[in-house]
């Protein structure tokens, strides 16, 4: 009898086509399924080798990791080496399974041709979801044109520590705000065939003293109520494919070998059905790092046993795993669930029908005016207007002083995680720069210098490169300029009289730039200082693995600043970079400050849209800036009890939490904050009802108005605290906004229609549960300025929504 591949059919359902290949796979093709690789395992001489991928892979095999890599300079090259990768994995292997290819695709395709966006912190105060969506849906088209089917990203995690070097990465520090940007953001992705790694699982930005990887300390409570939130949102509302584990450890176990989490919450209480892997090199970490194993082998095992799927970027554990299940170490269940998951994803994502890249096609696939103008939207609407005494915006005819390391700098301005990063960090490596902090493929490197190999993946991947290509890479303000990218004071340059002096550099010592500031400023009538850090690997203030001690500026710019502001010109501060700046003396003495992140390619015209008025800024806060590090942990959505609602700074009377005796408790800038060239009103405050049922829809509603005289955006935000329950719970939390364009003397209605199935918690049986009791509404325009306060009565009986959350408010504007 004919036997039926029905796996090959594509009109088969895909759990159909799963288990019918599953059936046919030996145990060590399982085992493959299950393993990265980086592509420097089959480039010998600068190509592809037939030779390597027969050796390697004759069992086929899972991914691919940092693909990308193989296009830092032409789109072109990695579309080829695709097609010949996948001919092999599908016509060479005896199944014919193809192999997922692998990126980091947070702010872009990260190679040549891809648009280059803002870094997500940027993205996250927006406040616009929906420009994760468009920004996602460009990248996840560009990745797949080169062959790419797996982007590690986004990073939904929940960022409360300034310190930790990759906040940059973050939304910011609210589950409801991270939430509705993860959903988007794996909507994008996706719908164009790219499988989403949503990341970190779970709690890795809540580090011990804000270092990477360190010690996780928190409780069940808050690993679901806050932390697990927009992960269970990105899978429920957005299919999410995937996640990543956290390297570090929560409650004496690495994630990775934690049951607790990897299989308990993640799968049966959030009902996750996708896959879940290591981070990079985190398996080995657990026994090199952690040293919870005994031997390299055994951390596969203790791994694979807790829940977890796949090995990255190397699977040199997890290809051991059938001699786990021969010597009945291992039941082979354990494999087989994973191999379905890892097999759904690639049925799903169409890779089966579609694993090659159309060449032909490729040149108007990639960057294009139109996709650019998304990234300069994002770069515009992030940007924050902290302060304004009213020299902003800036006169036509006012002479300018443009001062500071990020004043006329190309690079500073973009982000970790991108081309020009990528660059950095691969010839970094090649020169053995120790201080590449890239884990993965630095771990990778490592070993291969301590096993005294030939080469390591760096230098492997650079064979790749001719002459031409070196020296093209080599000049990064070259490869910026590709991007279409101007510095701020090119561009500042276009519009006024401008004088510029660096002043000094980002962390550097010298001094010797201060007279020549000095001179500028006396010479202008305004001085724009632009001051911050910088991100990547190599060289930076923040970035993986590049964590602070210090909130305050690098380097001697404070002191740059406090020198030029002595000369008694206004001073506008931009501030730049990867993290928050707790930038107390400039919030007294200067006369304007903008917080811009990282902007991107397009960061110089944004932020001079901003200076002169071309564009009224309209961007808040997604996290709370702090007086100092002193008062880390500081958010805003901390429990009653604790933190600055409580009463907790330096005029407390409270015996309890009576507050600090050198300063303030109450943060710099609140959560949601951010000024406008325009004013706003909010009024007509409704709330529909004020007895819900515990399993009701809450309605309320305001309008807001544009009293000013130019158009501008608000973002009207609702806030809601619980009182009844018997757990203590956070004084608020965000529950809604929408972002709303007012023409001057335009007034809308903002409606709310909040499911009461989104305020669920924990109660004292660690049921999740939805309770009877006094629910405060508030709306406003930050966390802070929240004029609107009602309270209402949920009522009936308390009801338990577990596996029926809701994460989303909808919101009508009329």
């Amino acid at each position: 009898m004919e036997d039926k591949m029905l796996y090959k059919d594509p009109s088969q359902p895909v759990d159909v086509r799963v288990e019918d290949l599953l059936s046919r796979m030996t145990l060590e093709e399982k085992a493959a399924q299950l393993c990265g690789d980086l592509a420097a395992s089959f480039i010998v001489d600068g190509k592809l080798s037939h030779e390597a991928l027969k050796e390697k892979f004759k069992d086929g095999h899972g991914r691919i990791t940092q693909y990308s890599l193989v296009g830092l300079v032409s789109p072109k090259q990695i579309a080829e080496i695709t097609n010949e990768l996948q001919d092999f994995f599908v016509n060479e292997t005896r199944l014919g399974i193809p192999v997922a290819l692998q990126s980091e695709n947070l702010c872009g395709y990260p190679g040549a041709g891809g648009t280059l966006f803002p870094a997500q912190i940027n993205v996250g105060s927006t406040w616009e979801p929906e420009l994760a969506e468009e920004m996602s849906s460009i990248i996840g088209q560009e990745s797949r044109a080169v062959g790419i089917t797996s982007a590690m990203s986004p990073v939904i995690d929940v960022s409360r520590d300034p310190r930790w070097g990759r906040t940059y990465e973050t939304y910011g520090e609210d589950q409801y705000l991270i939430s509705q940007m993860g959903i988007h953001y794996v909507r994008g992705m996706q719908n164009q065939g790219v499988s989403c790694i949503a990341k970190h699982f779970l709690g890795y930005a809540e580090t011990q003293a804000g270092l990477n990887t360190a010690t996780t300390r928190l409780n069940d409570r808050e690993l679901y109520e806050v932390f697990a939130t927009p992960f269970e949102a990105a899978d429920k509302e957005a299919g999410l494919d995937a996640m990543m584990a956290n390297y570090a450890e929560i409650d004496g176990l690495p994630v990775i070998d934690n049951k607790k989490i990897a299989r308990d919450l993640l799968r049966d209480t959030m009902g996750f059905e996708g896959m879940l892997t290591s981070d990079g090199a985190a398996v080995l970490k657990t026994y090199n790092y952690f040293k919870v194993a005994n031997s390299y082998m055994e951390a596969g095992l203790l791994a694979k046993k807790a829940g977890c799927d796949t090995e990255i970027p190397v699977g040199a554990s997890y290809r051991n795993l059938p001699n786990y299940v021969r010597s009945g170490e291992l039941d082979e269940k354990l494999i087989d669930e994973s191999v379905r998951r890892i097999l759904t994803i690639k049925f799903k994502r169409g890779l089966f029908e579609n694993p090659y890249c159309e060449i032909e096609k490729l040149e108007e696939a990639m960057r294009n005016e139109e996709k650019e103008e998304v990234s300069k939207k994002i770069a515009q609407d992030s940007l924050i207007l902290l302060k304004n005494d009213g020299v902003l915006p800036i006169k036509k005819g006012t002479k300018i002083a443009v001062i500071g390391p990020h004043a006329d700098s190309l690079r500073y301005p973009v982000s970790g995680y991108t081309y020009p990063a990528y660059i950095e960090m691969m010839d970094a490596g090649r020169k053995n720069n120790a201080s590449v902090t890239f884990n993965g493929i630095a771990d990778e490197q490592a070993k291969a210098e301590k096993e005294k190999a030939p080469k390591g993946p760096f230098e492997t991947l650079f064979d790749m490169l001719d002459e031409e290509d070196v020296k093209q890479l080599d000049d990064m303000n070259g490869v910026l300029r590709t991007l279409h990218t101007r510095s701020l004071k090119e561009v500042l340059s276009d519009r006024f009289e401008t004088v510029y002096a660096q002043g000094c550099d980002i962390i550097g010592t010298s001094e010797e730039g201060f007279s020549d500031a000095v001179k500028a400023a006396n010479e202008s009538d305004v001085v724009v200082m632009a001051l911050g850090g910088n991100c990547g690997w190599v060289n930076v203030t923040g970035g993986e693995g590049k964590d602070r001690q210090s909130l305050e500026l690098p380097g001697v710019q404070e002191k740059l600043l406090e020198t030029v502001a002595a000369t008694g010109k206004p001073v506008v501060l931009v501030l730049y970079g990867p993290g928050i700046f707790s930038v107390n003396w400039a919030v007294e003495n200067v006369a304007g400050i903008v917080q811009a992140w990282m902007p991107g390619p397009f960061a110089g015209e944004a932020v001079t849209n901003v200076l002169d008025g071309n564009f009224n800024p309209g961007g808040k806060l997604n996290v709370t800036i702090p007086r100092s590090a002193g008062q880390i942990p500081i958010f805003y959505n901390h429990k009653n009890g604790s933190g600055y609602a409580s009463g907790s700074d330096a005029t407390s009377a409270a015996i309890f939490s009576g507050g600090y005796t050198d300063g303030l408790g109450t943060p710099l800038y609140p959560f949601g904050y951010g000024l406008s060239y325009t004013e706003f009103a909010l009024d007509h405050f409704k709330i529909e009802k004020t007895e819900i049922p515990t399993d009701g829809k809450i309605e309320v509603s305001c309008t807001v108005s544009n009293i000013g005289a130019v158009a501008g955006d608000e973002v009207v935000q609702l806030y809601q605290a619980f009182h009844g329950a018997h757990v203590v719970r956070p004084n608020k939390q965000l529950a809604g906004f929408k972002r709303v364009h007012l023409n001057a003397g335009e007034t809308k209605k903002i409606t709310f229609n909040l499911d009461t199935a989104q305020l669920g918690y924990y109660d004292e049986e660690m049921q999740f549960v939805v309770e009877p009791g006094q629910l405060d509404i508030m709306v406003g325009t930050s966390s802070e300025d929240l004029p609107f306060k009602e309270t209402i009565s949920l009522t009936g009986e308390k009801i338990c929504i577990a596996g029926k959350r809701s994460y989303t408010c909808e919101v009508e504007e009329k």
